[in-house]
């Protein structure tokens, strides 16, 4: 039988915890690790042994799962900067509902960390759980304001996975290991990250491309519109290949729903997690070059070219943007601003 959570790479002793977990799995648990720790495919992939623990077909449940596509494992992500009240009050909603096709739901809650004014009406949820209902939620932190979701919830730690990690990985999987270094540094912890750069031959004409930012950097407004325009030219061309993919997706489910006399199946939940890849593909290549042009700064601050004041100060800047970034900001005019305040 498949083993979900074959592949998942520097996290065992978060692993080890929910293998043991599946025969007699607790109400709620919350994955807590930095941003792109693993904590969203780990979360994926219990879900999956979870649904397909006990069941006739239990591979098809795993793939469905893993695929975010089964009915009865529902993900919550955060529409704007925070979880909102409309959410939560689906996540109750869900929450109430009968399985679908599994003896059990499991509602994924990403960010939750993130959850502000919606934290009491999810808290609710957590303290009176239906029976047949399992929460897993996500979050890089654990600030006052969800204290008490997280008291409900058994704590599993995701750490950092390391450069060493990645690069072996990816030597493994047939890249040069010069290429390995670059990826993994780029990469920013996360192995899906890791893994597509790894396939994308244009990745590093990217990384070089905000890497070589303070060469065209001059402080003014034009020359910062002008930067931006070209990096999300290429970051447009870096989605192209998932587009394309997607569109697939789409003639692929109208066919089989042309073939079925059922118009339109599941083209909602298509069409959800294909602004959640777009989303988090745009977000990553962004992260990406923040991650350069730091690295970038960086260097130039040891090798005298930057002086340490204003390397300082232009770090700090790109620190508070990628944050921002993470929240779904405005990426045209985070940028433009950003690059126009930079001092190099």
């Amino acid at each position: 039988m498949t083993d979900s959570f074959e592949g998942i790479i520097g996290q065992r002793p978060a692993i080890s915890v929910l293998r043991n977990a599946v025969s007699a799995p607790l109400p709620a648990y919350l994955f807590v690790g930095p941003s792109g720790c693993g904590a969203r495919t780990a979360a994926t992939r219990f879900a999956a042994e979870l649904l397909a623990a006990g069941s006739e077909d239990p591979e098809r449940h795993k793939r469905l799962a893993i695929a975010e596509e089964h009915p009865d494992f529902i993900l919550f992500e955060r529409n704007g900067p925070a979880l909102s009240v409309d959410q939560a009050k689906e996540i109750v909603r869900v929450a109430m509902t009968s399985p679908y096709e599994s003896n059990r739901k499991v509602i994924f809650v990403e960010d939750v960390h993130l959850a502000f004014s919606s934290a009491p009406m999810i808290l609710k949820v957590l303290e009176e759980p239906p029976p047949t209902t399992l929460f897993i939620l996500t979050a890089e932190e654990i600030p006052v304001g969800i204290a008490t979701i997280a008291s409900r919830c058994t704590r599993v730690e995701f750490e950092p996975i390391s450069p060493k990690e990645l690069v072996e990985q990816l030597v493994v999987s047939g890249a040069e290991r010069e290429n390995a270094a670059m990826i993994a540094e780029a990469a920013n912890g996360s192995i899906d990250r890791a893994t597509l750069l790894a396939s994308d031959e244009a990745a590093l004409d990217r990384w070089n491309a905000w890497s070589e930012l303070q060469s065209v950097l001059d402080g003014s407004g034009s020359s910062a519109a002008e930067a931006v325009d070209r990096l999300l030219t290429m970051v447009d061309a870096a989605t192209a290949p998932l587009q394309h993919r997607h569109e697939q997706e789409s003639k692929d489910l109208d066919e089989r729903a042309e073939r079925f006399g059922e118009r339109g199946l599941g083209r909602r939940s298509l069409e959800d997690r294909h602004k959640r890849e777009l989303r988090r593909l745009r977000t990553d290549e962004l992260l990406m070059g923040m991650t350069a042009l730091g690295n970038a700064i960086s260097k130039g601050v040891t090798n005298g070219s930057i002086d340490p004041p204003s390397g300082s100060r232009s770090l700090a800047l790109i620190a508070s943007a990628s944050q921002d970034i993470r929240r779904n900001g405005n990426e045209r005019l985070l940028m433009q601003r950003l690059f126009a305040t930079l001092k190099l």
